[in-house]
């Protein structure tokens, strides 16, 4: 293929997806967006339509209808831009960028190997081809979202508390409770590591206390083996201390909030979540409630896609912080 014919099946390649939104596209806005003269993109639509061995009964896959009007096609390939547009590539480095910043330590290599992926390719401005000549077009780079790097202290702690779950390794821990002025010295047996709400937790029998604690990792100053080995108890299950992104120290609280998520956003709740979809693709799910603070901000998140079904004291709650939000000086 000569480099005319590559130029030609680029520009078509760019100029079949916006035609296929836009059936009566005036020619001169088509050319603009593909980045060409109006001749030499009439001269390349006419290309597909002029060839002289086709066999007979030939189907067309493709049909273009050119008017002074405007241009059209109707076809059933083609349909989307065969690369991604810069707000896209910006979209999906921000994406990733915030995803970045929530996500554990061991998935983040993953996450930016994938973000290096898409710098790359929003490195090279996208090019037009005019004539023949590919022509750069000067584009403003995406927005950078840089997650803070991990202190290499807390992945060090990270490797041996992980090691010692699974190798059933206690292990003395410098901890400093949230309450706390002081870092206290505890001796932990690891039952498990679990990720609940952006923070990683050790959950297991602290010796010092003898009971059943939770310890954020980010608030562990030191860890070490301490020679001892433990089992963990049959009838342990992390799911009765760790639930739907939450920790909590004690029992579950009896009480529960239960929010409808329109159609608009339900899928992705339905998703994250794994529950199934309503049959008018809304999504009703329940929480644990110990707070109901934290019931109001994150029903307000979602702003009027989010309805509090119950308890009704929530609900209450959500409007007066709306009406107070309403009225509070600008």
């Amino acid at each position: 293929m000569s480099v005319r014919a590559q130029d030609q099946l680029e520009r078509l390649l760019l100029a079949l997806p916006h035609l296929e939104e836009d059936t009566a596209l005036a020619f001169s806005e088509l050319a603009r967006r593909v980045g060409t003269d109006e001749g030499t993109l009439l001269a390349d639509l006419q290309a597909l339509g002029d060839r002289d061995r086709d066999v007979a009964g030939f189907n067309e896959s493709i049909e273009l209808h050119l008017g002074p009007d405007g241009v059209g096609a109707r076809t059933d390939h083609f349909k989307r831009p065969m690369r991604l547009t810069r707000p896209e590539l910006a979209a999906l480095d921000l994406g990733l960028g915030m995803l970045l910043l929530e996500r554990p330590l061991e998935e983040r290599a993953t996450i930016e190997e994938a973000r290096a992926k898409v710098r790359r390719a929003a490195v090279s401005p996208p090019k037009s081809v005019v004539a023949g000549v590919p022509t750069v077009t000067t584009v403003d780079p995406p927005n950078a979202i840089a997650a803070e790097a991990a202190p290499a202290e807390l992945v060090e702690h990270f490797g041996v508390l992980w090691q010692a779950r699974d190798e059933q390794r206690a292990v003395r821990i410098g901890y400093r409770a949230v309450d706390a002025d002081i870092t206290e010295e505890r001796t932990v047996h690891p039952w498990a590591v679990v990720r609940a709400h952006h923070h990683l937790y050790v959950v297991g029998w602290c010796a010092s206390v003898t009971d059943v604690r939770v310890f954020r990792l980010d608030r562990i100053s030191s860890v070490a083996f301490d020679g001892t080995r433990f089992d963990v108890p049959a009838d342990f299950d992390v799911n009765a201390i760790v639930r739907d992104g939450r920790v909590f120290s004690g029992e579950l609280p009896d009480d529960e909030l239960v929010v409808r998520y329109s159609p608009r956003i339900a899928r992705w709740i339905a998703e994250r979540e794994q529950v199934p979809l309503a049959e008018d693709n809304s999504v009703t799910i329940s929480w644990p409630l110990a707070d109901d603070e934290w019931a109001v901000r994150h029903v307000l998140q979602y702003g009027a896609e989010a309805h509090v079904i119950a308890p009704e004291r929530v609900r209450d709650a959500v409007v007066q912080r709306l009406e107070a939000l309403q009225h509070a000086p600008s």
